[in-house]
């Protein structure tokens, strides 16, 4: 094949890929809830009542401010339960210092997880146990909710009749540069393959959720043999979502419903190296869906840069590098309203794609993923079995 045939073949490739994607984008934008502004006084029955669960291990340092938004929820949040799988640090006393303020605030320590156990599953497993109640409220230590997050959720979740709810949060990364330059690339590698938020699921394969704040029915945790069935999944909130469709049951996944916001990691460092863990969201589907979201990713946000500068000596490849650049520039100014403060780095971050791209398909062909340095798998509870090792 000469050097002009392989371009125009790349090209096509190139095009076809941006199809598959605007095709996506298109189709989530046509299914995006346009009521989700009604009360939710009016939406929900007044008599329901919400466990909101939060897990952690050694956040002392970003505790605080979750706890500050979860303190200033109205009464329909019952509980706030802090579980503990192991914690090393302050945690527990910063807890304690909450619970003079608010008596809903509960301490649960789970200990540490069973080998091969996603040590967050295995968290919300004992809070569940601990704590029955009709809603839970999953939020992560890194999310400041809003003093209507919880009310707008349940009452959007009644409206739209789901047992399970999830919410876009704003997102506010540290001030440094790498973070900047990482976090918004790797949002945007969901937008391609998934479309935007804002909607109800109805195909399993098509579901994504947001784990940092998401609300469960007690039939949704039932369904799931109380949380159990997740214990080895690496993305453990897509995972509930998909089998939860496949069950029958309603997901949705809301835009931004307030103010609420979440900062993930520390700095860039920790975003490059952790949050590639969950970001391919392979959980419950064929492995042959999960090769063509690589590609489709490969082929469209990874290959934007590179088939631009290729472009400026290879005019065959000029039309598909212009769709590319600009299917690129309207993800960063679709995106942008995720980040309330923008600095310049947010919109030279697209520069990062390459990089990211390949650290995310690096990722997904991980069959050892971590989660706090912990291994998740039934392979490695299974190895530890076959040595006579003990699961605690």
């Amino acid at each position: 094949m000469s050097g002009r045939a392989f371009s125009r073949l790349l090209a096509l490739l190139v095009i076809a890929a941006h199809s598959i994607a605007l095709a996506r984008l298109v189709r989530s934008a046509r299914q995006r809830l346009r009521d989700t502004s009604l009360a939710t006084s009016e939406a929900r029955p007044p008599d329901e009542r919400v466990v909101a669960i939060v897990p952690v291990l050694n956040e002392q340092s970003r505790l605080a401010a979750c706890l500050e938004g979860l303190i200033d929820q109205p009464s329909l949040v019952s509980a706030i339960v802090v579980v503990d799988t192991g914690s090393s640090d302050r945690t527990a006393q910063l807890v304690a210092a909450y619970q003079m303020r608010d008596s809903r605030v509960r301490w649960l320590s789970a200990g540490s997880p069973p080998v091969g156990w996603n040590g967050k599953v295995w968290g919300l497993v004992q809070a569940c146990q601990a704590f029955p109640a009709n809603w839970y409220l999953i939020i992560d230590a890194d999310v400041r909710s809003a003093p209507t997050l919880a009310e707008r959720m349940l009452g959007l979740a009644v409206q739209h009749g789901v047992t399970c709810g999830s919410v876009a949060l704003q997102q506010r990364p540290m001030p440094d540069i790498g973070s900047w330059l990482l976090h918004p690339t790797f949002l945007t590698t969901l937008v391609y393959r998934y479309g935007v938020p804002g909607r109800l699921f109805s195909e399993p394969d098509d579901a994504l959720v947001n784990g940092q704040a998401m609300l469960l029915h007690h039939r949704a945790v039932e369904a799931l043999d109380d949380l159990c069935s997740l214990a080895h999944s690496n993305a453990e909130d897509v995972a509930a979502a998909r089998r939860l469709l496949q069950l029958g049951h309603r997901v949705a996944f809301w835009d931004a419903l307030d103010d609420s916001y979440v900062t993930m990691y520390r700095d860039g460092r920790a975003i490059w190296r952790a949050w590639p863990r969950s970001l391919p969201a392979n959980e419950e589907r064929a492995p042959w869906r999960n090769l063509l979201d690589a590609a489709l990713l490969a082929g469209t946000q990874g290959a934007w840069l590179p088939l631009l500068l290729a472009s400026r000596v290879e005019p065959s490849l000029r039309p598909a590098a212009v769709l590319a650049f600009g299917v690129r520039l309207g993800m960063a100014w679709g995106i942008r309203r995720a980040y309330p403060r923008r600095p310049i780095w947010y919109w030279l971050s697209p520069l990062a794609d390459p990089l990211v791209v390949v650290r995310l398909l690096m990722s997904s062909w991980n069959r050892r993923p971590t989660w706090r340095g912990r291994p998740i798998g039934k392979d490695v509870q299974h190895a530890r079995e076959s040595l006579g090792v003990g699961s605690l």
